[in-house]
This record gives structure tokens, C-alpha cells and sequence, in this order.
């Protein structure tokens, strides 16, 4: 029956039908968690929100995404499903656990290990190839699994920590599995745009319920899974471009290089911002995954952003990036990755500062109101001076 339907219409059918799903699935969730108190604690300090909420909205997200996704998608092209499938659920049910009752960093750090061993090592969903990043091109067996693996775990950690402001890791999320099912679509990769575009649409379905004020969180068995699912699709798209020499995108993407310089822009605020607040820490002393306010999200709150304003700044900084790799895949891959670096940190550079001039401004008034309202009292000589 799927099979009958033009292919153009699943591309509106399937985010659309995952959407209901999952916007209908979402109320009994809620009314099931505030039954149950599970809830997301605010700890006023790095915890922005001021009420108890619900965090399980990654339920939903994830079974009407797996639901939907194996109905539609024809196994004999895409033969590594039931390993995503499966490494997925390893991550889904590992976030649930945390999301009810906290784990350590170490018991969430060995289970994205295991999720990212699978596809890679059993279905050989890996980077075969850094075309010319620092000068490396082919990559030998062995270190093209351990870098694919290091390279997953690290997405999905950085689409759970920009997980810190109403709508922004589902906004950021919709984007990026946009662009690579429309990616996808293009190649002809028809099962990976499925797969792409029916978790693109459990997120819009589970955003109608967490853009501010949120009444769901997504927790970690939402995160985890959306950034997991995001990494390895888009070593797929990189894959796909590879094996598919005459490509259908030569007026977007010219090049293999120009494939992965395009997949790294989409993913580049989350990567840029995970990599540039574990190297701080760590320069610091202190542990990679130790819970802080340093993310750019805590930036634009402290300069007065709403959750609303922080989600499409950054949006649209994600897609000025986007349009500049664009523009740039064909000069050196080296020169390329330079030049987005040097547009994110000048970015960056500009809220820092804004910031600081904040903060300092705030600190300067909050002295000011002090000195004024402080008692006077006056001089009495034959008080003892202590």
C-alpha cells in the first residue's frame, strides 16, 4: 500500500501523520507524570525554569518517530534500520532511566559508547573518508570506527546540553533533520528521507507543548535520541553523496568535500558551543560533563533574551552559517571549516561582550542602590571602635 503512494506525498504524509501522533500522545503523558510526580526539579541556580515540569516528553517523540518509521521505510534500502532501531532504544531507554532517577555521567557516557558501536562496527555506517581535513583523506579501518564512534557520542552529548531553553534543542533538531532529509531526497536515498523527515516530525509535534512557557521537557530520552539519530544520519548523507558520484545537487552541493563542509554547518551551533564549554571546563580543572551557565542559551538569557528571542537567534545564526559554508565549499575544505570557525567565534565574541557590559552594568547599579539605601549612623564619641 505505501508502496503505491508517490513518493513526493510520504515526504508531506509522513512528518505530518508523526506530528499528530505525537502532539496527541503528549497530554496523556503530562497528565500521566504529574500523577506520578516525575518531574524536572528547578534547582535555582543552573536550572532556568521556576515550577515543576514534566520531562518525559521523549516517550512521545521517540514511539512515534520508531511507530511511523518502520511502517514506511522499505528494509531492502536501507539495510542498517534495525541497528539504528536498536542502538536508539539502548539510548531511549538509558534516558528515560536518567530522566526518573539520575545517573552518573560515567553509566550515560558507556551507554552511548554501546549505542555508537553498533551501527558503526555491525552496520558500517562510518566516515570512510576526511577529504582533506588537515590533510587526511582515506582513513584506515580500525581509526575511521573509532573516530565514527567518538564523533556520535560527541553529537549526541551536544544536543542534549543546548537542551537548556524552552524549544531550542526541538527547534535546532527540526532544522538539521530538514536539511538532511531534503539532502537525502535529492540523492535519491528515499528511506533515510523517511527516516529524517518522521523524527523531524515527532519534534514539531512535541514543540506545540514545549516552546515558552513549556508544559514538557523532552528530557534525556528525547535528546539523546534526537542528537544520536541526527550523527548518524548525517555520516549516511556524507556516505550517500560518496557512493553517489553523479549527484543530483550540483547547483547546491558541488563536491564530496562540499557535502561535508554543508553537514558540519548544519550541526555547527551545537558542536561549536559542546566543544568550545568542555575545553573551557577542562581548561579549568574541572569534570567535561559537571552541570554549569556557561552555554551560549545562558548567554543571551543573561543579556536579557527571552526563551522565545535566545531560540531564533540562534536559529538564524545556524542558518547564516549554513548559507556561508554554501558559499565557500569549493575553496580549500581546510580554508572552508577556517572560515565558519572564524564566523562562529566573531559571533561569539559579540555576546561575550555584551554580556560582560551587562553583568558589569548590573553588578555597578546593584552597588549604587546599596550605597543608598545603606543606614547612616551617626558618630558617637563615646562609642567603643571595635
Amino acid at each position: 500500500m505505501i508502496q503505491t503512494i508517490p513518493t513526493y506525498l510520504l515526504y508531506i504524509f509522513i512528518p505530518f501523520v508523526t506530528a499528530l501522533l505525537c502532539s496527541f500522545t503528549i497530554p496523556k503523558i503530562i497528565v500521566l507524570a504529574i500523577r506520578k510526580k516525575l518531574y524536572d526539579l528547578p534547582d535555582n541556580k543552573r536550572k532556568i525554569h521556576k515550577k515543576v515540569i514534566p520531562n518525559l516528553g521523549g516517550v512521545a517523540i521517540f514511539f512515534s518517530y520508531a511507530i511511523i518509521s518502520s511502517l514506511v521505510i522499505e528494509e531492502i534500502f536501507f539495510l542498517q534500520w534495525n541497528y539504528l532501531l536498536g542502538a536508539t532504544l539502548i539510548l531511549f531507554a538509558m534516558g528515560v532511566k536518567d530522566d526518573i532517577i539520575t545517573l552518573t555521567h560515567n553509566k550515560k557516557f558507556i551507554s552511548q559508547i554501546i549505542a555508537g558501536i553498533i551501527p558503526v562496527c555491525f552496520a558500517d555506517i562510518r566516515l570512510h573518508s576526511l577529504y582533506g581535513i588537515f590533510g587526511i583523506n582515506e582513513l584506515p579501518v580500525w581509526f575511521s570506527m573509532i573516530f565514527s564512534i567518538i564523533g556520535c557520542t560527541f553529537i549526541t552529548n551536544a544536543f542534549n546540553l543546548i537542551d537548556g531553553v524552552d524549544g531550542l534543542a526541538g527547534t535546532i533538531g527540526v532544522l538539521c533533520l530538514f536539511m538532511l532529509g531534503t539532502g537525502f531526497a535529492y540523492i535519491g536515498n528515499h528511506s533515510a528521507t523517511f527516516v529524517s523527515f518522521a523524527l523531524m516530525g515527532a519534534i514539531i509535534g512535541f514543540l506545540s507543548f514545549n516552546v515558552s512557557p513549556a508544559k514538557i521537557f523532552m528530557g534525556d530520552s528525547g535528546a539523546l535520541v534526537i542528537g544520536f539519530t541526527i550523527s548518524i544520519l548525517s555520516i549516511l548523507f556524507v556516505n550517500s553523496y560518496t557512493v553517489h558520484g553523479e549527484n543530483d545537487l550540483p547547483w547546491i552541493i558541488h563536491t564530496q568535500k562540499g557535502a561535508i563542509v554543508a553537514t558540519l554547518a548544519v550541526l555547527f551551533i551545537p558542536v561549536f558551543d559542546s566543544f568550545r564549554v568542555f575545553l573551557t571546563r577542562m581548561v579549568k580543572g574541572r569534570h567535561p560533563f559537571l552541570a554549569d551557565r556557561t552555554h551560549i542559551h545562558h548567554f543571551l538569557l543573561d543579556i536579557g533574551f527571552s526563551h522565545s528571542h535566545t531560540v531564533s537567534t540562534l536559529i538564524t545564526a545556524n542558518l547564516l552559517i549554513i548559507t556561508i559554508a554554501l558559499y565557500v565549499q569549493d575553496l580549500n575544505i581546510n580554508v572552508s571549516i577556517g572560515i565558519l570557525l572564524l564566523v562562529t567565534m566573531a559571533l561569539f565574541a559579540i555576546l561575550f561582550f555584551m554580556r560582560k557590559a551587562r553583568l558589569d552594568a548590573t553588578e555597578k547599579m546593584k552597588q549604587e542602590m546599596s550605597e543608598k539605601n545603606e543606614p547612616s549612623i551617626p558618630f558617637n564619641s563615646n562609642q567603643t571602635i571595635k
